[in-house]
């Protein structure tokens, strides 16, 4: 199998290139210079993408800058970088680009009712296709908690991936716009927005397509793949009703041993259960700041698994909300604070959020304790009910 080879100086002639594009203004400039760096261009691989200046994690560009010129760069760097698109017929692979299919597919029930003097007239329909769009969380959802994750471990940058979780916040934000334009007339929004949502919807799948998959191809051998794969079902895939089985690891885990402390024992397998039966979500992070442990809840409210273990917390967040953890976090480290709490409405349920410092017995910081719980039947209560009431 192939693998992927940094070329330190082919990226460095990409940086050139990708700066000097951004200065030109005259057409045939652009001409010239895109002669000058055909061989590296149509020598790029996907994982050179990750060593540029442009995406690297101290990039004086932000977020919003990156995210402005990025379909720009992936279609100048669509012929190198595509001939890496041959994933072979590896369960992952097969099942993330037939979801990509299915959702192209969805989003093509669009096209009768998308011209101007139509739209209005089919609202309803509109409707029910742009509802289903909510289904596209299981997508996002399974890169960011899982292949994300995964890569992060092996990449130079995280900086790529903090942009594709930004365009995957970007399409949910504009999702809820344009349900909210479907009960209005303003036709020509409606029409504006939708495109807008085709586009950013395509050009994801792209990313993922032909930067993301292909990488990930180069970077795990298969029993890594398989694992990824294992997790992946657990979240599912976006319109995908078939009956998809596990791969089945070789190794099996036998789980020995006793939990001592000085307020009781148990076995580590009754310390699982107990865990993962508390009615709440429950996560561990280290005073390094990465995930060591989560509670494997049946009724989680935000998705976990095992990808998330040894992951820093910061990638574990939409860039939006990162500087509120990492200060959250490092209050609790200056001892500043030793708890703060959070309660948000969250698909018809009220979550309450709390952070809590850990410190060891010489109140040294060893880490943060994240647990949430649905509150919603907490807020009826009245009175009292003693155990005797119990029939």
């Amino acid at each position: 199998m192939e693998i992927f080879k940094y070329n330190a100086e082919r990226v460095q002639k990409i940086n050139i290139f990708m700066k000097k594009l951004l200065e030109l203004k005259d057409s045939s400039e652009k001409v010239k210079l895109f002669k000058e760096f055909e061989t590296e261009i149509e020598n790029l691989n996907p994982l050179d993408i990750f060593y540029l200046d442009f995406y690297s994690n101290d990039s004086e560009l932000s977020i919003k800058e990156i995210k402005e010129s990025a379909n720009k760069f992936v279609n100048v760097f669509h012929k190198g970088i595509f001939k890496h698109s041959n994933f072979g017929e590896h369960p992952l692979f097969v099942q993330l680009l037939k979801e990509n299919k299915s959702i192209q597919n969805h989003l093509s029930l669009i096209k009768p009712f998308y011209k101007r003097g139509e739209i209005l007239n089919h609202k309803k329909e509109l409707k029910t296709i742009f509802n289903k769009c909510n289904d596209f969380e299981l997508k996002f959802n399974k890169y960011e908690n899982i292949i994300f994750s995964y890569l992060e471990k092996r990449v130079p940058s995280t900086k790529p991936l903090e942009v594709l979780w930004e365009l995957h916040d970007d399409s949910k934000h504009l999702l809820k716009s344009i349900l909210d334009l479907l009960e209005t007339n303003d036709e020509e929004e409606i029409i504006k927005q939708i495109g807008q949502f085709h586009y950013l919807i395509f050009g994801i799948g792209q990313k993922e397509e032909i930067i993301l998959l292909p990488v990930l191809k180069q970077l795990f051998k298969e029993e890594e793949l398989n694992k990824i794969y294992n997790e992946c079902l657990e979240v599912g895939f976006v319109f995908n009703k078939d009956k998809l089985e596990p791969i089945r690891s070789k190794s099996t885990m036998n789980i020995n041993g006793y939990f001592n402390s000085k307020t009781g024992k148990m076995s580590i397998d009754q310390l699982i259960q107990m865990l993962n039966h508390l009615p709440m979500d429950i996560t561990f992070v280290d005073k390094d700041d990465v995930v060591l442990y989560y509670n494997d809840n049946l009724n989680r409210h935000f998705p976990r698994t095992p990808a998330v273990i040894g992951r820093q917390v910061k990638n574990c967040h939409p860039p939006k909300s990162v500087d509120v953890v990492e200060g959250i976090i490092s209050d609790f480290k200056s001892n500043k604070k030793d708890f703060e709490e959070f309660w948000i409405n969250f698909k018809e349920k009220l979550l309450y959020i709390a952070y809590y410092a850990v410190r060891d017995e010489k109140s040294n910081y060893i880490g943060v304790l994240e647990v949430s719980q649905d509150i919603t039947r907490f807020q009826k209560l009245t009175g009292e009910k003693r155990l005797r009431d119990h029939q």
